[in-house]
């Protein structure tokens, strides 16, 4: 039987959620109630987020694949106008019960259908979700997304480093069943800096940020919170070249209009 598709146009496989279910408060109870190390990791997420990234009161903003909702109401929670999105139902639906700001609003939605103008939004928030995605996909998030953003907007990233610690982290994680099953029901693609930069350079994307969090400052508030988070803060200085997470903020070329 003949291909439908020549060699080069072949479908590409496209992935709208994970092959193993994600409880809808999974990232709450990991932020608000799991052990100590895992409150940390999560903590780490709006920190960084505080100091290089934070949206002011009335900017526009689109956090993409925010799962229960805990990084969307810290994004509000300086007065932005937040959209969340995730492809979820479970997620999106406890979000909703969870969270009430006024100007913090809840969708079931992938970005090719969230209902914004052409460069409307201020900053872009999608945290840990390009690994969940294949490679082509992500591509394509980013050249979505950058449409969406207004000139001098910006578009802030975390995703696993692959070069580092993180695969044998995932694979203890894996080995113990203390999460969802992550390589290859979650994880389906890994990157490391230099994937993460290409992609936003090619997607024009002018980068201000790529480093490493979550190395050893979660382990570390097994010794106290506060030390913990004086680490966090070296780290950052250091930018470790095996840290765990990599984290990057890039910014749409072109001056802010109002």
């Amino acid at each position: 039987m003949s291909a439908i598709f020549p060699p080069d146009k072949q479908p590409r496989a496209v992935r709208t959620g994970d092959s193993v279910r994600i409880a809808g408060d999974y990232q709450f109870r990991a932020r608000t109630r799991g052990f100590v190390v895992q409150r940390f990791w999560h903590a780490e997420k709006e920190r960084m987020i505080r100091k290089y990234n934070m949206p002011a009161a009335g900017e526009s903003v689109l956090d993409v694949g925010c799962g229960s909702g805990i990084v969307s109401d810290f994004l509000a929670s300086n007065g932005a106008n937040v959209l969340a999105i995730d492809g979820n139902p479970a997620a999106i639906e406890f979000a909703r019960k969870q969270f009430g700001r006024k100007a913090l609003r809840f969708e079931v939605a992938l970005v090719e259908e969230v209902a914004a103008a052409p460069e409307s939004i201020d900053r872009t928030y999608c945290f840990e979700l390009i690994e969940h995605i294949h490679l082509h996909q992500s591509r394509e998030l980013l050249r979505l997304i950058y449409g969406l953003t207004k000139p001098g907007g910006t578009i802030a990233i975390t995703t696993p480093n692959f070069t580092g610690v993180w695969p044998a982290i995932e694979k203890t994680l894996d080995s113990l069943r203390l999460v969802p099953k992550l390589d290859g029901e979650q994880h389906v693609t890994h990157f490391s800096a230099a994937l993460l930069r290409e992609l936003l350079t090619e997607s024009g994307w002018a980068i201000e940020r790529v480093s490493t969090f979550c190395t050893l400052s979660p382990w570390a508030s097994l010794l106290g919170w506060r030390f913990a988070e004086r680490l966090a803060d070296r780290e950052d200085e250091w930018n470790l070249p095996f840290g765990s997470l990599l984290f990057a903020v890039a910014r749409k070329p072109g001056d802010r209009r109002e």
